[in-house]
């Protein structure tokens, strides 16, 4: 439940969200419906700006209540879930659990950890700072 607070307009980075003076509560977020049904743009084009635009691929569109679309079926396979479903408010949004994290099954690119390959050679404040930090 909203309580003016104003929070949300200062996360959305698009400045989608707007506070409604007359009634004290945010208004919400129109998935850039204009985008959407927009018939001037390709097919592939027509999601929302925080869609189109996340850099981690972290945000997807679609119709869930079609199960043979690609959002349908990533919540399936994935185990998408509701927030806070003991609520009752049934919302639309779907959240996924983490990715499996990339040093699993042989992935290359992180380390598996992070360890020093030598001693720090720094002495006097630098070396103390370095050694404080290297715990």
């Amino acid at each position: 439940m909203c309580i003016g607070c104003k929070l949300c307009s200062w996360a959305c980075p698009y400045g989608a969200r707007e506070y409604d003076d007359d009634v004290g509560v945010m208004k919400k977020c129109t998935l850039c419906i204009d985008r959407i049904y927009n018939e001037h743009l390709d097919e592939i084009d027509r999601v929302p700006a925080c869609v189109s635009t996340c850099p981690a691929t972290a945000r997807h569109f679609g119709d869930l209540g079609d199960p043979s679309s690609p959002v349908s079926r990533l919540v399936a396979e994935r185990g998408g879930y509701d927030l806070m479903p003991e609520l009752g408010y049934r919302p639309t949004n779907k959240y996924l659990p983490p990715r499996p994290a990339k040093t699993a099954a042989g992935c290359t690119g992180a380390p598996a950890a992070l360890t020093p390959t030598m001693e720090p050679t720094a002495t006097g404040l630098l070396g103390w700072i370095d050694k404080i930090l290297s715990r």
